[in-house]
């Protein structure tokens, strides 16, 4: 068997996606519809993180953004790292505004079954399809996808909605004082709380 190129799983996948989506977590769909589009002005930048980039107006993140997207738009304080679980993208568009803080694009699931979502996985069609289907979004620059086999028995697992998700992330971005929030305020017309 060639190993250059990625391994066709045949109908495990289905199987394997299935297992994997009972025990992921994705945004609930009103809360998509309420905040429609990015959570945050920002893009991936590892080497430059924690700086502005003044022309385009966007913070340049580690991924801490997304998990603060995910988790303060369904009314969680947390700004840690969940121990055993990965909040991870469904297209990887990590220098894309429009996709990087969107909730459409996200979703958390344990470490352990990350593989399972990534790049050719066999869980990756499933969200992707989910995407499109349930929030009505796919990034600007990608057909809409087919719908993968078996997609009606995949289970998805949602959290559980707030009222006003974005009320709730101005208050957390008020409330906090690290160097992230500061430099987010005014790229999101919000007010120095300093």
């Amino acid at each position: 068997m060639p190993f250059d190129s990625a391994p066709n799983l045949g109908e495990d996948s289905l199987a394997l996606a299935a297992l994997a989506a009972r025990h992921c977590r994705l945004p609930h769909p009103s809360v998509v519809a309420k905040l429609a589009g990015p959570v945050f002005p920002s893009i991936r930048d590892q080497q430059r993180r924690l700086q502005v980039d003044e022309e385009s107006g966007l913070l340049l993140d580690d991924n801490v953004t997304p998990r603060w997207a995910l988790f303060w738009s369904h009314g969680m304080k947390a700004t840690h790292h969940p121990r055993g679980w990965t909040i991870a993208h469904v297209w990887t568009r990590s220098k894309d505004p429009n996709a990087y803080t969107n909730l459409a694009n996200l979703f958390l699931l344990p470490e352990c079954l990350g593989s399972l979502s990534d790049k050719n996985g066999p869980l990756g069609p499933y969200l992707r399809y989910h995407s499109h289907h349930v929030y009505r979004w796919v990034p600007a620059d990608v057909d809409v996808p087919v719908e993968p086999e078996g997609y009606s028995e995949i289970q998805w697992k949602y959290f559980a909605p707030i009222s006003d998700p974005r009320q709730f992330l101005h208050s957390r971005i008020s409330a906090l004082r690290n160097q992230r929030v500061r430099m987010l305020r005014p790229l999101m017309g919000l007010p120095d709380a300093d």
